[in-house]
């Protein structure tokens, strides 16, 4: 049995296998997988441009096909960057394996038993979340058709699509297809974004973990009663707790860098693309006076996307907040009862600590909380904009 598929991982696995990206599964699986998510989506983003492309006059057809289309570049997005850092994604993994290894009769043992934990918590939460965004964006339209059917009503109640089309083919004649077409489609779209981002979700987890095994180490450094400044390196108990303490370190900033390098560019893409989305699924609801399927559709797309970005800068943020608490943990455990060449350590790993480790998307800003309103303030400044063309 792999190690991924204890309780903590599984899921994760399972995600990554059903969208091929799984780093340990086999090239054939893998290619058959990409083949089909890449034709379907390939369709829906052809005849989604197609209607944008014949209706281009008309700002309620550019309203309705253009989140599609950037729905789509999500996907586009998030495999790209698993394709072209699939070895860093796997690199990652057997990072992870390989501490589990390490401290699995230490006490760490625990701290990292907690995290992932966590880390199986916050992925259940986002694929319930992202999953029933999807049946809500995509399965209300079918079933309300369905309704329809069996229980007819004097009065004609037409469902609108999810995107625009009437204007250039029959939609009374291709309409359950082209919805069957779009239903499996979005799934796999919303399955590229859900297996990638709790990849990110596990990996963030573990390295707040080693920062956390690190403290906890640094808080069990005790000096002697009878203190020696210049003790025999042998005897001196401290001196070599500290050198596993740096070690555990440069192990955790060694992964933080590697989640940062392989997330960074993708991340720049996805909050320009979200940003846009928010402003015009925002400015639909607003603006129209739709159906109750159309605002429950369109109010499943905004929460989903908030989810998204939500969950990707608290996590960003957390990584951030374990690697920055080290400084306080340093300041107060026992230096002054420490050999000078103790001391010395702890001098350097302070210098170090003042620069937290932190998912610099493009190097323009900092993936946080505090810039996860500065999205919603921007996408407010566009939604505004896109109001006052109406």
């Amino acid at each position: 049995m792999s190690f991924y598929d204890n309780r903590y991982y599984h899921f994760n696995k399972i995600l990554l296998y059903i969208i091929g990206q799984w780093p340990f599964q086999s090239r054939l699986q893998s290619n058959i997988m990409l083949v089909i998510m890449v034709l379907l989506v390939s369709t829906l983003t052809a005849l989604e441009f197609w209607g944008l492309l014949a209706g281009i006059t008309d700002l309620s057809i550019i309203l309705d096909n253009v989140p599609p289309l950037l729905m789509n570049s999500f996907f586009a997005i998030k495999l790209i960057n698993c394709l072209c850092n699939k070895y860093k994604m796997k690199e990652l993994l057997e990072h992870i394996e390989k501490t589990w290894k390490i401290m699995h009769v230490r006490p760490e043992n625990k701290i990292l038993r907690f995290y992932a934990e966590e880390s199986r918590t916050f992925t259940i939460r986002y694929m319930a979340g992202m999953y029933t965004a999807w049946f809500l964006y995509c399965g209300i339209p079918m079933v309300i058709s369905q309704i329809n059917l069996l229980l007819p009503a004097n009065k004609t109640y037409s469902v609108r699509f999810l995107y625009r089309m009437e204007h250039v083919l029959d939609m009374d004649k291709y309409n359950n297809l082209l919805m069957l077409h779009s239903f499996f489609t979005v799934f796999y779209i919303i399955s590229v974004l859900v297996a990638t981002d709790c990849l990110f979700i596990l990996c963030t987890q573990h390295a707040c973990a080693l920062f956390k095994c690190v403290k906890y180490n640094v808080e069990r450094v005790q000096g002697s009663d009878l203190m020696l400044l210049n003790p025999n390196i042998t005897d001196d108990e401290a001196y070599h707790a500290l050198i596993n303490c740096i070690k555990l370190y440069k192990r955790a900033l060694k992964f933080s860098d590697l989640i940062s390098s392989t997330y960074a560019t993708c991340f720049l893409f996805t909050l320009g693309d979200v940003v846009i989305c928010l402003s015009v699924d925002a400015a639909k609801l607003i603006t129209r006076d739709s159906k109750i399927d159309e605002n429950v559709r369109i109010g499943a797309a905004y929460l989903g996307q908030l989810m998204h970005i939500y969950y990707l800068s608290a996590m960003s943020q957390r990584l951030l907040d374990h690697s920055s608490g080290l400084q306080e943990v340093i300041y107060s455990c026992d230096w002054y009862r420490i050999s000078l060449r103790s001391r010395h350590l702890l001098k350097f790993t302070l210098m170090r600590t003042t620069k937290p480790c932190q998912i610099e998307p493009g190097k323009l800003f900092i993936m946080s909380m505090e810039n996860f309103s500065s999205i919603l303030k921007v996408s407010v400044s566009y939604f505004t904009v896109l109001i006052s063309l109406q």
